[in-house]
């Protein structure tokens, strides 16, 4: 999604000339953090948008969850245009502008001030970190690009400061292998025999980094409650090499196979498309300014058409009643509507809207077949 707005950067960004000067006027208005919203375009920060104004339930409040929720739910604290890459708080983009006063008054009623966190979102960090360690290492597993065994046999290097086996990881790996010659014995079939094994293990590695973060939490529950807390609870924990080690698996294991990177490719390739798709049917409109206004050709109608009507609704500014205005440039809300609506797509309906759309521009534009 990053890339789609780098490569368009120079018509989204730039002021139109003359014979637009409304357009001119308006995208004059785009600051370094509206830019940089799209720029560095943030999964956690399309989190909060989602809980808090795209899933409409009759009004603009979202899910209406509490403020300590919210603030739970933010991994970052940091908007776009004051990313720190050496402030773990502020390591990416944690709001956007769309929501900063919002923020604003979470952290103001519950307390946050600075760089603090709350802190339950650093147990939610470790939570993702180990879930995704461990689980793309079971499916690297499960898809065939690498064995159990080798996973084990990967982990069993692994030593500690002082050259020793560290300690989380060998009982693992113990575990693991004590584990795998007991499922063994019921004579399964070998493929069954990986997926029992491999489940145990998913299991048990998750157990023993959850022990330990628990206990970093503990540690550190002084400096974390007071705000001094500036790091990641896994890798203070006793487990950090242990996910380290998984992380580094799934990179040469999986992350790296030639048919994940096919797969990487095609995606890539398919929602760049359909950006193209979706910004002719946010874009081409008769009046600028009027954005439900009539699209210009039957194509951008229909595309306008296909998404979603409550993130139209939001577009339109036909639900405002409970947030604050921001006073957002009108590129600003196209753009966003553009990202609203491919971050909530699932991989099928990404398929299979942007192949719907792009037999439709081919029957209308049978020479050029693709949009530029």
């Amino acid at each position: 999604m990053r890339a789609w707005f780098k490569r368009n950067s120079n018509v989204l960004f730039v002021p139109m000339d003359s014979d637009s000067p409304e357009i001119t006027k308006d995208v004059s208005r785009l600051a370094e953090q509206h830019k940089n919203d799209f720029l560095l375009f943030e999964g956690n920060a399309q989190t909060l948008r989602v809980l808090t104004k795209l899933q409409v339930i009759g009004d603009d409040l979202g899910l209406n969850l509490t403020l300590g929720t919210l603030a739970a739910l933010m991994k970052y604290v940091a908007s776009s245009d004051k990313i720190n890459k050496g402030v773990q708080a502020r390591k990416k983009v944690g709001f956007f502008a769309s929501e900063q006063k919002l923020v604003g008054r979470i952290r103001s009623k519950v307390g946050l001030e600075g760089d603090a966190r709350h802190p339950l979102a650093l147990v939610m960090e470790a939570c993702d970190d180990i879930a995704y360690s461990v689980l793309d290492a079971e499916d690297a597993i499960k898809k065939g690009l690498a064995s159990l065994n080798d996973l084990l046999t990967s982990l069993s290097y692994l030593k500690d400061e002082e050259g020793n086996p560290d300690l989380v990881v060998s009982h693992l790996c113990k575990l693991s292998r004590w584990e795998y010659d007991q499922i063994r014995k019921q004579k399964l079939h070998p493929s069954e025999l990986q997926d029992v094994a491999t489940q145990k293990f998913r299991v048990n590695a998750i157990h023993l980094m959850v022990s330990a973060v628990a206990d970093a939490f503990k540690k550190n529950y002084d400096n974390i409650v007071n705000g001094d807390f500036d790091g990641e609870l896994i890798k203070v924990s006793q487990a950090a090499a242990l996910c380290n080690a998984l992380k580094e698996f799934d990179r040469q294991n999986a992350f790296s196979h030639k048919t994940v990177l096919e797969i990487e490719l095609n995606g890539y390739n398919t929602l760049n498309r359909l950006m193209d798709f979706l910004w002719i049917g946010i874009s081409d409109r008769k009046d600028y300014e009027n954005l439900d206004s009539k699209r210009n050709s039957p194509f951008s109608a229909y595309v306008y058409s296909r998404i979603s009507i409550n993130y139209r609704r939001i577009f339109e500014g036909k639900i405002e009643q409970y947030h604050p205005k921001a006073n957002l440039p009108i590129r600003y809300k196209e753009m966003q509507l553009l990202t609203d609506m491919v971050s909530g797509m699932t991989d099928q309906f990404c398929i299979d809207l942007h192949d719907d759309f792009l037999k439709h521009y081919r029957e209308m534009h049978p020479v050029n077949g693709t949009p530029s």
